[in-house]
């Protein structure tokens, strides 16, 4: 699942810091639903719909259709999806193209987005980070958790770690990779790319 769009005026809207920090990440709304937001889940900071959300979700496309939300709420695009999720993004600021990969779910052990956590076995808490479909080794990877609880791990040699879910509820997975390649997009050249990917998962009772 991917969205792929340039957001030329977003460089005019003073976000520099901010681009670099937040991330895209997804959450279900009840069994036929997700959620996707954009901005910081330790701190409880949701950008906007009519703000920086709405600059950067746009045209999404889901299951490989392009698809509108089913509903839009403050700080929020809902869309119609079932089981695991993919949802992806390039966005141009200046000379770099972020990529915003976002995953919900956990069981399917397939890596399909540019940057991606796959786990080893379905709802296991050891997980692969992919790049391009190979391991990428010797990154590093945050985690958040309830009660708004962080650590960061490190991938070895094959890409892999393992987390720790000490307390039931919603976790994030983080991991950036920067690529110093040129290139354009939309016909507007960028000198390297950013990836910043999520995975988010429910731990049961």
């Amino acid at each position: 699942m991917r969205i792929i769009k340039s957001v030329a005026a977003l460089a005019l809207l003073g976000w520099s810091g901010m681009a670099a920090a937040h991330f895209v990440w997804l959450e279900p709304a009840g069994d036929t639903k997700v959620r996707a937001y954009f901005g910081e889940w330790a701190d409880d900071l949701r950008e906007k719909t009519d703000g920086f959300l709405g600059k950067v979700v746009v045209e999404p496309s889901l299951n490989g259709k392009k698809v509108k939300p089913a509903a839009t709420g403050a700080d929020y695009y809902e869309f119609d999806a079932r089981g695991e999720t993919r949802l992806g993004q390039s966005v141009l600021f200046k000379e770099t193209l972020l990529d915003y990969s976002a995953r919900l779910g956990r069981d399917d052990t397939r890596a399909q987005l540019p940057l991606e956590f796959a786990p080893t076995a379905a709802g296991g808490n050891t997980f692969v980070l992919t790049f391009e479909g190979k391991p990428l080794p010797k990154t590093e990877v945050t985690v958040f958790g309830p009660p708004k609880w962080m650590k960061q791990f490190r991938t070895d040699e094959a890409g892999k770690f393992t987390i720790e879910t000490p307390w039931p509820g919603q976790y994030v997975l983080e991991a950036g990779h920067t690529l110093e390649q040129a290139g354009q997009h939309d016909g507007k050249p960028y000198t390297k790319k950013r990836y910043v990917s999520t995975l988010t998962f429910e731990r049961a009772q």
